[in-house]
């Protein structure tokens, strides 16, 4: 099951030490990013972000567009990670076309909440779906704003463990 979300990624038992200290260090130098690129404002803009700058990050980062009406959110550019952990191609989908319904619920869940509170999420999904598949990953995500303060993007990251 997923747990609530966090601010920071929280630890998991069934992790290898190796696992927990790459997924870790890999979302915490994500969070770091987004926080530097707020320079003093609530969210930084998409503008802020340079895929050059985020380096080894970006197989594991994703962004996501938050929609005026249904599907709500749509993954505007997926990182290679991000597809092979999902077991398809992303870009251009909404989260509830991922193809484990548990976990298609679990992320727009996730994008609702960071999106109603407006504070990073994070969280630690490790479950046996309906189709056999085994889910084991940390997931953050960040708000991003365009005007400073409606929420428009979101800037993700995830890490199998």
């Amino acid at each position: 099951m997923c747990a609530p979300p966090s601010p920071l990624p929280a630890a998991c038992l069934r992790c290898t030490i190796a696992a927990r200290q790459r997924c870790g260090r890999g979302l915490l130098r994500l969070h770091d990013y987004w926080t530097a690129k707020r320079e003093g404002r609530r969210f930084p803009a998409r503008r802020d972000i340079d895929p050059i700058e985020l380096g080894t990050l970006l197989p594991h980062v994703f962004l996501i567009d938050v929609l005026p009406e249904p599907p709500y959110f749509r993954y505007r550019l997926t990182g290679t990670t991000v597809d092979e952990i999902h077991g398809q191609y992303l870009t251009g989908k909404a989260p509830r076309d991922i193809r484990t319904p548990e976990i298609a619920i679990a992320a727009e869940s996730q994008c609702r909440q960071v999106l109603l509170t407006g504070s990073p999420g994070c969280d630690h999904v490790t479950l046996m779906a309906q189709d056999q598949s085994y889910w084991h990953f940390e997931r953050l995500v960040l708000p991003l704003s365009d005007d400073g303060t409606s929420i428009n993007m979101l800037l993700c990251g995830i890490y199998a463990t």
